[in-house]
């Protein structure tokens, strides 16, 4: 396809999402079906790739969708923020204003304003398959997030999460895992 003809329609994508798609109702409200089918439609002509069944709830915020993919049958949660490079797995559950942020800002001249020294180079946010998030989580850049984990509600998660683990807090720890222990 011409480069042309793809930027037009993630544009006009882009222009639907943000001026209708992310004001419709959620998945469960009257109406909202609809709503998450077109939500559905807009952001996966958006986003670089996005898997089969994605659930896009309304206020999802996402900027033009560059540098993000989503897996199969995985939410953006209601009124969650995605800002960079992040990857979702399959199967991802993710509650309301959830927050993924995969770059900084610099500070390290401190003859100069902070901001007026720029980002720091992108450090991607990859989340593994079935990991749920619950509600106003903050993935910071450079965080891998393991295959089945759960991430307590509110939590701030600055350091990698091992695989099967469950984590809360700020900054998020390990509370336990979900694997059974043998004797």
């Amino acid at each position: 396809m011409d480069p042309r003809l793809r930027y037009a329609k993630r544009a006009a994508c882009y222009v639907g999402y943000y001026t209708l798609g992310r004001h419709l109702p959620r998945h469960y409200a009257v109406g909202g079906r609809t709503g998450q089918r077109v939500r559905r439609f807009l952001v996966s002509r958006m986003i670089d790739e996005a898997g089969a069944n994605v659930n896009i709830e309304c206020g999802a915020w996402f900027g033009s969708g560059k540098g993000i993919r989503l897996g199969d049958r995985s939410d953006l949660g209601v009124d969650c923020l995605v800002m960079g490079s992040v990857t979702i797995g399959s199967d991802v559950m993710m509650g309301p204003r959830c927050v993924f942020i995969s770059y900084d800002h610099n500070f390290s001249d401190v003859s100069r304003p902070m901001n007026h020294q720029g980002l720091v180079e992108d450090r991607p946010v990859v989340v593994e398959d079935d990991v749920w998030f619950g509600a106003g989580c903050i993935v910071l850049a450079g965080v891998r997030i393991g295959r089945g984990a759960i991430v307590a509600a509110g939590s701030v998660v600055t350091k990698d999460v091992a695989p099967y683990s469950i984590v809360g807090g700020n900054p998020a720890a390990v509370i336990r895992s979900r694997t059974p222990t043998h004797p």
